[in-house]
């Protein structure tokens, strides 16, 4: 499990260590942190906010979040942060078994945290919404300005990302039908992670279950109703599940 510390003490310690987005429910930490969790591996949290030069200097990222296991080479990618906690501790597995099964839970936590994604395309319309609403709805202008530059917004995407939201979330939908626990054969996986990771921006937990920063449970929470519109029922039953059996609240970040 997390526990938080400075960027020195992390620095000089060994074992596993994250840098973390700070007091937010960045689907990208969250997944990362929920691979860890699930499987009972400890490790050392380090909050990242914007304009961490310090924390960029250590990992030479300025994203978060990123892996660091002793000496090794950092990690931010979400399926090479999966393939470390398997490592780690090889059971509970995240990996279906089956090849078929396998494939499947690769290409749904792509389409949930892989660029133009689910999580992804929903950011931009956040950075959209702040930056012609003058921080009315999605994030403040500042902060919108400063993402737009980071992930490369242009009003012209944003139309293909609401069409990318709704594909993802019609096809998890389709997927969950039918009484099914779980997005990959009868047993939890990854991809049931991820999925829950990238629900946190479009469906928000209570902040009493999920401390967030104000101006981003704003931005979180002011996404356009019919986007909000698409996200199934079962979706949110499957979210509500994997907390009851495999994750853990309130979310600490």
């Amino acid at each position: 499990m997390v526990k938080f510390v400075s960027v020195e003490e992390a620095r000089a310690a060994s074992g596993l260590r994250l840098v973390l987005a700070g007091n937010i429910p960045s689907p990208w930490s969250e997944a990362a942190k929920g691979c860890f969790d699930v499987k009972g591996i400890d490790y050392l949290g380090v909050r990242q906010r914007i304009g961490d030069v310090e924390t960029r200097a250590w990992t030479g990222h300025h994203n978060a979040p990123v892996a660091m296991f002793g000496a090794e080479p950092p990690l931010t990618n979400w399926a090479d942060i999966l393939a470390l906690a398997e490592r780690l501790a090889p059971s509970p597995s995240l990996l279906p078994v089956g090849e078929s099964d396998r494939v499947q839970m690769f290409g749904l936590s792509h389409e949930l945290l892989g660029p133009d994604g689910l999580a992804w395309s929903t950011r931009l319309l956040m950075v959209h919404a702040g930056l012609t609403t003058d921080g009315a709805r999605g994030f403040p202008t500042r902060a919108a300005s400063y993402l737009a530059a980071k992930y490369g917004y242009a009003p012209d995407r944003i139309d293909g990302a609401r069409a990318r939201i709704a594909a993802v979330l019609g096809a998890l939908g389709e997927r969950l039908s039918g009484g099914r626990d779980y997005l990959v054969g009868d047993h939890f996986s990854a991809a049931d992670i991820h999925a829950v990771a990238a629900m946190g921006i479009l469906q928000p937990l209570p902040e009493e279950l999920c401390p967030t920063l104000p101006v981003f449970r704003h931005a979180c929470e002011t996404i356009d109703d019919d986007v909000k519109a698409l996200v199934p029922p079962v979706l949110r039953a499957h979210r509500d599940r994997i907390y009851q059996r495999h994750l853990t609240l309130p979310v600490t970040c």
